[in-house]
């Protein structure tokens, strides 16, 4: 009989002890996890929040252009299309005179209509002496090149590169939402952006520059012309065609508004202010 009471007390202790350290080891591990979760989550947030100072900071140090707030963000405010999907294809091509190797560090992209995305190119200079270029580029199909917006990108910059120096080069882009209502590009699923790299000539780059500069604002004078086209509703194909093909004076490319396009919604809020003044 005692022999049968030490061995239910050992039993009962023993369970005891097993069922405390079970507990133990439970909440260890709950703990751990807990941690593990918050730390994750503020890794998280903490690269979403870093993402454009880190961006800036990484243009500084290479001396690259990257003031994100001075740049085209004209799809603010506008609906994503979650469905429609565009693979986005980079390719390179080097003058021979340049003497560089210039490649795309991501060969393709998909993206959203009005999602920005941020690829780069890798540039290396083989040559014994320092030497300067330039990129240009192009987009194929031509009549997406309508609505590709640049918020960031090395094109018709200097890039100055030492003996055997090797630099990253960032494009920061989107496609403009009305890429998604063009029937030209209605069964378009592939986009290619090529970009060259020349030996630069300051003449030569000069005029580029301002070509590039009227290009630009060019594409975005016919944007707003269908923007406000479409507001008496669906444009046909034929009155689409019609305004891509509007010719512009140079006094107009001059005297158009960029600041109001690319800031919509600021140019709106003000637009009311000084209507609301003179009222």
């Amino acid at each position: 009989m005692f022999k049968l009471s030490k061995l239910f007390y050992s039993f009962k202790h023993s369970s005891r002890s097993n069922i405390q350290h079970n507990l133990s080891s439970f909440k260890k591990k709950r703990r751990q996890e807990l941690l593990y979760n918050i730390g994750l989550y503020g890794a998280a947030f903490g690269c979403a929040f870093g993402a454009v100072p880190f961006y800036r900071l990484w243009c500084e140090h290479f001396g690259l252009e990257g003031d994100l707030d001075k740049k085209d963000y004209s799809m603010k405010g506008k609906k994503l299309d979650v469905f429609r999907k565009y693979h986005v294809e980079f390719g390179a091509e080097t003058d021979p005179e340049a003497n560089w190797e210039f490649l795309p560090v991501q060969q393709n992209v998909t993206v959203h209509a009005g999602e920005t995305a941020l690829v780069f190119y890798r540039a290396y200079n083989r040559n014994d002496n320092a030497v300067v270029g330039f990129a240009t580029y192009q987009i194929f199909p031509e009549d997406a090149g309508l609505y590709f917006a640049k918020i960031q990108c090395f094109c018709f910059n200097q890039q100055l590169l030492n003996p055997k120096e090797e630099l990253q080069l960032p494009i920061y882009f989107y496609f403009e939402p009305e890429i998604n209502e063009d029937p030209l590009l209605k069964n378009c699923e592939n986009i290619k952006v090529m970009y060259r790299f020349y030996k630069a000539k300051n003449q030569e780059l000069a005029q580029l520059a301002e070509n590039e500069y009227k290009h630009v604002k060019k594409n975005k004078m016919i944007l707003q012309k269908l923007r406000d086209a479409k507001k008496d509703g669906i444009l046909s194909e034929s009155e689409l065609n019609k305004i891509k093909n509007t010719k512009f004076t140079d006094q107009e490319i001059e005297d158009f508004d960029e600041w109001a396009y690319d800031n919509p919604l600021e140019a709106a809020e003000a637009q009311k202010e000084e209507q609301q003044s003179k009222n």
